[in-house]
């Protein structure tokens, strides 16, 4: 485990540890973005936690994958790519903060800024790096966070999935950079 503070952790998944991510993300995907799908979101989860998914994503060597633990218990998701560039930026230095899922039982209590600082310290080099993501832009208090983190747009585009609910589906890219202090 990686200690982030005293009570937060970091776990890297292993695939044993499948059956434990896919219950928690049908626990905390649901209550924040059932409304933007058709379904509720059921389809999305299933196929992006999917047994095949999971083994393909927790293999690939580029790919950090996390269970987030605050004051013990499995709260949320983090993945980050290396090397992963965001349209438009050709510098050989981005990481990509591909998904941070937590309960909405802990949102507002500072983890996320936390795992951005964490990230920041643990994969930028001794250059300049590009720390990017990508989130709906119909998710205003996500945008504001990033933007209060020190993100800033830098593109658009529209996630193609039949399933979500057309007026969801615009997707902003946010990037900021960082270097090892």
């Amino acid at each position: 485990m990686e200690r982030i503070t005293s009570d937060l952790m970091l776990s890297p998944l292993q695939p044993k540890d499948h059956g434990q991510l896919f219950i928690l993300m049908k626990q905390i995907y649901p209550p924040v973005y059932k409304h933007l799908w058709h379904d509720g979101g059921v389809a999305y989860v299933d196929s992006l936690y999917s047994k095949i998914n999971f083994e393909k994503e927790v293999s690939d060597p580029l790919s950090k994958y996390y269970f987030i633990f605050y004051m013990g218990m499995p709260v949320g998701i983090l993945r980050i790519l290396i090397n992963e560039r965001p349209p438009g930026i050709s510098s050989p230095d981005c990481i990509k903060l591909q998904r941070i899922y937590l309960a909405p039982s802990v949102q507002g209590k500072g983890i996320g800024k936390k795992l951005i600082q964490w990230a920041e310290k643990e994969f930028s080099h001794d250059k300049e790096t590009t720390l990017w993501l990508e989130t709906m832009s119909t998710q205003k208090a996500a945008v504001s966070f990033y933007e209060k983190t020190g993100f800033k747009i830098i593109g658009h585009f529209t996630f193609d999935s039949e399933s979500m609910k057309g007026q969801y589906r615009e997707m902003v890219i946010m990037a900021k950079n960082i270097a090892k202090e």
